[in-house]
């Protein structure tokens, strides 16, 4: 039994004439009648009574229609499906992002795109730039948010997304809370909160060479895995850390957020991917660049 002997049984149940059933399948009527006689063949069950009056259903004829017309509307709505698919309109978009995307990019980047691609299904995964870098080669993660740079490889592709400057958090009792800004020489003798270099290495590194130009090597007191739990040792007392400036959207009243002074420490987020064909899901996020200002709203 193939769909098309559904389809123009279907047709013939519904107009209860062959010659119109024909006209509307855009097939001969001979041919329409051979069809539907050899389905009910098949079947071994009469499904028309045909005589001089017209045609009418049987009653086995009847319940075959109802469960035909299911079996269509199944059918046509998984041509549509895949076809959805393919045009990234349904399907999934594994993305993994630094904490410091949740401030505001990640949160403005997925916005855009579902407002433009609803069906899609978004698995989101905090992660690290070194994880994210094996999760995107390995394609479990199909774009990530990450910091730059990263040293080059043929496999991947990199897009610059944000830039901020970087500032200090400090306890709210600190001796450098409320003034307007710090110098970096200043802080030579403060306990620091630093993000472990195994996780983030080329972080780590630009902050304590950082410190090397200004004078200093840093007391590093206590090395952690996310900025979050940098900023929970601070409020607990246990340090200082740099930390981006979009970390005040979730700033805790226990600390305070201090800009640099002259240090010229900045923070460059960007977005990666996995380099040749892509699904399209992911070819319809790049196409909207949802991180830029101008991107589509």
């Amino acid at each position: 039994m193939e769909l098309r002997h559904l389809r123009y049984f279907v047709a013939v149940a519904e107009e209860l004439h062959f010659r119109r059933a024909a006209e509307k399948l855009h097939i001969a009527q001979p041919a329409l009648s051979k069809q539907v006689s050899a389905l009910e063949h098949e079947l071994g069950v009469r499904l028309l009574e045909r005589d001089r009056r017209g045609v009418t259903l049987t009653e086995a004829g009847r319940v075959f229609l109802a469960e035909a017309v299911e079996v269509l509307a199944r059918a046509g709505n998984a041509v549509d499906r895949a076809r959805a698919v393919v045009r990234g309109e349904v399907g999934r978009l594994a993305i993994g992002f630094i904490q410091p995307a949740l401030a505001d990019l990640l949160p403005r980047s997925l916005r855009v795109f579902r407002r433009h691609y609803p069906g899609v299904v978004l698995t989101l995964s905090e992660t690290t730039t070194r994880t994210a870098l094996e999760g995107v080669a390995d394609r479990s993660i199909h774009l990530a948010f990450v910091r730059l740079p990263i040293t080059p490889r043929p496999d991947l592709r990199t897009e610059l997304v944000s830039e901020e400057p970087v500032q200090l958090v400090v306890p709210r009792g600190h001796r450098f809370a409320g003034r307007p800004s710090v110098r970096l020489e200043e802080i030579a003798d403060e306990e620091l909160v630093l993000l472990d270099r195994s996780v983030e290495p080329m972080l780590h590194d630009y902050y304590v060479t950082a410190c090397n130009r200004a004078g200093f090597s840093p007391r590093v007191a206590h090395e952690v895995s996310s900025t979050s739990i940098a900023i929970g040792l601070v409020a607990g007392g246990l340090g200082i850390a740099f930390v981006p400036a979009s970390a005040r959207f979730a700033a805790q009243p226990t600390v305070a957020h201090v800009p640099l002074e002259d240090a010229g420490l900045t923070l460059t987020m960007g977005a990666m991917w996995r380099a040749g064909p892509q699904p399209a899901a992911l070819a319809n996020f790049l196409a909207l660049r949802p991180w830029e200002d101008g991107a589509p709203r």
